[in-house]
């Protein structure tokens, strides 16, 4: 007779939380990753309670107020051509941007990860095709690949997400299929196929939770290749639409008054720039911290 003995919660949750404290110190002895979390964390605040924090609506017009410079009476940041509050576009203009770029980053992991999970552990013809629709849509740049998606579905938020998703599935496919294959020559995989372990099992019990670290550096620098397609694609028209405020659609609209009123195009160029600054330097350090080099 075999004698199991239970895990125990509270020593487990131990475990867990010591090892939670010590990836956040490895995490805190970076700067550039910390002031990326820092400020990704103020765009998902300013993105999540921007009804608090707008001081107007994002469409309500005051046509004695048009054009009027920052620092006014009332607006901090000026108004727009139709006596708009810039400041609360920026804020209202954080969602539509954090949300694609969340969204089709979301979508490219969940379906790009299965495939290049199961090719990098089967290979065979499975693999080869894998991997030549990949260099196919790899032969192209991913701008090139959004706008062309896009302008076949058509202008709208889900369209942007499944257009900039399709286009930034091959990261995820190619790493996870990288991992896939370095792992399954582990002496712990070829223990569970020897035994007998179902393929299932091997794939999301033993393979997937050890590839979790670069998947998820690879999802926080895919993020602002999506910011940025996302506002390429609204200021060409084909991304957030009017009324709706979005920086990239604010930057479109700004161009015609660059010359006169250059801080219509200069406060939603600053917020995309520093949106995607502050997820790529997260990215780096969470790069930097999953490397078993740098340890």
């Amino acid at each position: 007779m075999s004698l199991t003995i239970a895990p125990d919660p509270a020593a487990m949750l131990e475990a867990a939380g010591q090892s939670g404290r010590h990836w956040l110190r490895r995490l805190v002895e970076r700067p550039p990753a910390v002031i990326g979390l820092a400020g990704v964390i103020v765009v998902v605040v300013v993105a999540v309670f921007a009804p608090l924090l707008a001081p107007y609506s994002p469409v309500a017009s005051s046509f004695q107020a048009v054009l009027a410079r920052p620092f006014t009476a009332g607006h901090l940041l000026g108004t727009d051509e139709l006596g708009r509050d810039v400041l609360s576009r920026m804020i209202y203009g954080a969602q539509p941007t954090l949300e694609v770029g969340v969204l089709a980053t979301g979508l490219a992991l969940v379906v790009g990860v299965p495939i290049g999970l199961v090719s990098g552990y089967y290979r065979g013809a499975a693999d080869m095709l894998a991997m030549r629709i990949t260099d196919v849509v790899l032969a192209f740049p991913f701008l090139l690949v959004a706008i062309g998606l896009a302008a076949i579905f058509g202008p709208s938020l889900r369209n942007v997400v499944l257009a900039l998703g399709i286009a930034s599935l091959p990261g995820f496919v190619r790493i996870a299929r990288a991992e896939a294959m370095a792992l399954r020559e582990q002496d712990f995989v070829q223990a569970a196929i020897v035994t007998g372990v179902r393929d299932r099992v091997i794939l999301f019990r033993h393979l997937l939770p050890n590839m979790a670290g670069p998947i998820l550096v690879q999802a926080t620098l895919t993020i602002p290749g999506a910011i940025l397609g996302s506002a390429l694609l609204s200021y060409l028209g084909l991304g957030v639409q009017p009324p709706t405020a979005s920086w990239g659609n604010m930057l479109a609209t700004a161009q015609e008054y660059l010359f006169n009123d250059p801080w219509l195009a200069v406060f939603p160029g600053v917020a995309i720039f520093l949106a995607t600054l502050c997820f790529n330097l997260l990215g780096d350090g969470l790069r930097d911290l999953f490397d078993p080099a740098m340890r």
